[in-house]
C-alpha cells in the first residue's frame, strides 16, 4: 500500500465518529488526488447524514434544495444510481453536473463508496482548470473510496446503534445513560437527570459516577449483575454494546 494512503488511514483512525473522521480525512483526500477542493457525503438509505467540504465554506451554506438537486440530477445522483464513478472532465458542456454555487469548477469527478453492496457516501473532487481530471484519476478516486468506506461504514453503524440506544435509554423508567466508548455521556433519561449526577453532552470523568461506582474509567464498566452505589440507595447494571458503548441503568437497591 502507497505510504500516502497508510497516513490516510493513520488520520482516520484517531477519530470514531463520521462527520469528524470525514472532516479530517477530506484536506487529506483532496490532496491525494491534487484537487483544488472536494466534497464528501454520507449516506443511509439513500438520505444525506454528513456532509463536508474542503474548502473555507462549509455545507451550511449550501442549501437542502440544491444537495438534493444534486442527487436528483447532478453528477452525484448519477453516480448513487449506477454505482460506479462518473467523470466530467469540462464541467461546463458535462449535462450530469449540476453547480452548488461555484461556477469556478471546471473539471469533476465522483465516486460512490460501497460498503455491503450498498452505497454509503459520495466522494467529489473539483478542479478549476479544464480537463484536468482524467480517466487516471477516477481510477484512483474509485481505489480510495475502496479503500476508506469500510471505516466510515464502521462509524456510520455505530452512529446508528447508539441512536438505537439513546431511544431506548430516553424511554427507560429507571435512571439509565449510554456512554461511548470514549466516556462521552451520548444521554441521559429524565429519571437519570433527577438525581443529578451525570451530565448529557460531558464526560465520564466529569460526573459523579466513577465515584459512586467506585470505577478509574468507562472501560471498567464490565462487571456482572448489580453493584451497589457508593452513597446513593440504588444499584447500577451496565450493559455493554461493544461497536457503540455502555448503558448504565440504575435499581432501587434492597
Amino acid at each position: 500500500m502507497k505510504p500516502t494512503l497508510i497516513n490516510l488511514l493513520d488520520v482516520m483512525a484517531k477519530h470514531s465518529d463520521a462527520h469528524t473522521m470525514a472532516a479530517k480525512a477530506m484536506p487529506h483526500f483532496v490532496g491525494y488526488m491534487g484537487a483544488d477542493n472536494g466534497s464528501l457525503m454520507l449516506l443511509s438509505d439513500d438520505r444525506v447524514v454528513h456532509k463536508v467540504l474542503a474548502t473555507k465554506e462549509t455545507f451550511t451554506a449550501v442549501s437542502e434544495h440544491k444537495v438534493r438537486t444534486v442527487l436528483s440530477e447532478g453528477l452525484a445522483g448519477w453516480a448513487l444510481r449506477h454505482k460506479q464513478g462518473g467523470l466530467a472532465s469540462d464541467a461546463g458542456i458535462d449535462e450530469r453536473w449540476v453547480s452548488m454555487g461555484d461556477s469556478a469548477i471546471a473539471s469533476a469527478l465522483v465516486v460512490p463508496m460501497m460498503s455491503r453492496g450498498t452505497v454509503i457516501g459520495l466522494l467529489a473532487f473539483h478542479h478549476t482548470d479544464r480537463g484536468y481530471f482524467r480517466e487516471a484519476h477516477l481510477a484512483r478516486a474509485a481505489e480510495l473510496a475502496q479503500l476508506v468506506s469500510p471505516l466510515f461504514d464502521i462509524a456510520l453503524m455505530t452512529e446508528s446503534s447508539m441512536e438505537s440506544l439513546a431511544k431506548l435509554c430516553r424511554s427507560a423508567a429507571y435512571p439509565s445513560t449510554v456512554l461511548d466508548w470514549q466516556g462521552n455521556v451520548k444521554v441521559v433519561n429524565k429519571a437519570m437527570e433527577g438525581l443529578d449526577i451525570v451530565w448529557e453532552g460531558g464526560n465520564f470523568s466529569q460526573s459523579l459516577l466513577p465515584r459512586e461506582l467506585n470505577v478509574a474509567s468507562i472501560k471498567e464498566c464490565d462487571w456482572d449483575g448489580m453493584r451497589k452505589l457508593t452513597s446513593l440507595p440504588y444499584g447500577a447494571y451496565a450493559t455493554l454494546f461493544r461497536g457503540a458503548g455502555v448503558w448504565i441503568q440504575l435499581a432501587e437497591s434492597a
